[in-house]
């Protein structure tokens, strides 16, 4: 039996899921709402992210890959394509890209700051992984 850790989801309802590490992927639990969690897992474009704490150090685990994120090789990368209204992420030479949280606001304005990190799971996860001070809140809240 692969090893399994519980995860809130961070999109859509709120609920706690199952989360197996070895697939990436997740189910809900059977446990109370207040049950300790090691991290949250979000679904984008039908692809399964999660980010969690593990074996003591923070994990980005894309579907069944997963890098520790303080790790000196990972690279990632945000960036939106204004006229096709994408975003496009990037972990380690791996890119997903899918509909701008954005696309169907007709408020939004370019010029002013986005809210990415409150919109997309993934613009979260690359201001995590630019945070130290961050990842270590992170850490030690979900270790």
């Amino acid at each position: 039996m692969s090893r399994q850790i519980l995860l809130k989801r961070a999109r859509g309802p709120r609920e706690i899921l199952l989360f197996d590490v070895a697939s990436g992927r997740s189910a809900p639990a059977a446990v109370p709402p207040d049950a300790r969690t090691h991290g949250t897992q979000a679904n984008v474009a039908d692809q399964s992210f999660a980010l969690y704490a593990d074996e003591g150090a923070l994990w980005l685990q894309w579907n069944e890959r997963r890098w520790p994120l303080a790790s000196q090789d990972l690279q990632l990368s945000y960036a939106h394509d204004l006229a096709a209204a994408v975003t496009t992420f990037t972990a380690a030479g791996r890119s997903i890209t899918y509909p701008a949280w954005w696309r169907c606001d007709p408020a939004f304005d370019p010029l002013i700051p986005e809210q990415d990190e409150q919109e997309d799971y993934l613009a979260y996860v690359v201001a995590v992984w630019g945070d130290e001070a961050l990842q270590a809140r992170l850490l030690e809240a979900w270790a």
